[in-house]
């Protein structure tokens, strides 16, 4: 009897480590750049260790709340082409947030724990190649005046979060974005000494 049990709970644990795991994701990775004017990223991983139980795909998750399925082990927006849609991935919100991703299988859609997490910390703005000029954008976050602390400037741009320019300004020390839509955007102050490119949030 005792031969029987030892011989049944040696099967089970064998069964339970081969069959049915819902093992997580490894090496999670970010990679983010900045080529003016456009943010660009990649979001990978590797596949779950094997042996594991029917795999479908992956959950990506901003904080607590679940972005999107996907099947693939990468999530992208690059020069070469993109499957996140652009990259408000990186925007939903102005302070820094956690990302992690778990592994679905089935039967039943169960998820795999997290190990790993990655800190989003919104749009890269820096570029070596523009020399900065001194200037002080307030209030920002704005939505109205937004005050400009550069007397000297030649041109003022504004541009969406992709890259398209959607506004320009004459040069003077002060914009109304009072009729601007809520969200994140780019100003790129431009004088004879060189150029400032900031992230403004209007709200």
């Amino acid at each position: 009897m005792k031969k029987n049990i030892l011989i049944l709970t040696i099967f089970m644990a064998f069964a339970f480590t081969s069959f049915g795991q819902t093992n997580p994701v490894t090496n999670l990775t970010w990679n983010q750049t900045y080529i003016f004017p456009n943010n660009y990223f990649t979001l990978s991983w590797d596949a779950p260790a094997l042996p594991h139980d029917a795999l479908i795909g992956y959950n990506i998750y901003r904080g607590n709340e679940l972005y999107r399925f996907q099947t693939e082990t990468s999530l992208y927006h690059e020069q070469h082409g993109s499957n996140a849609g652009g990259i408000d991935f990186l925007l939903y919100d102005p302070v820094p947030v956690l990302v992690h991703v778990t592994a679905v299988y089935n039967p039943g859609n169960i998820e795999s724990a997290f190990t790993e997490t990655i800190q989003l910390n919104g749009p890269l703005l820096s570029n070596p190649e523009f020399k900065k000029i001194d200037a002080i954008l307030y209030p920002n976050p704005t939505n109205g005046i937004l005050n400009i602390g550069n007397t000297n400037l030649t041109k003022i741009l504004m541009y969406d979060i992709s890259g398209k320019i959607i506004r320009e300004f004459k040069p003077q020390p002060a914009i109304d974005l009072s009729t601007i839509p809520k969200g994140f955007y780019l100003i790129k102050l431009v004088s004879s000494k060189g150029e400032s490119i900031d992230k403004v949030i209007v709200y």
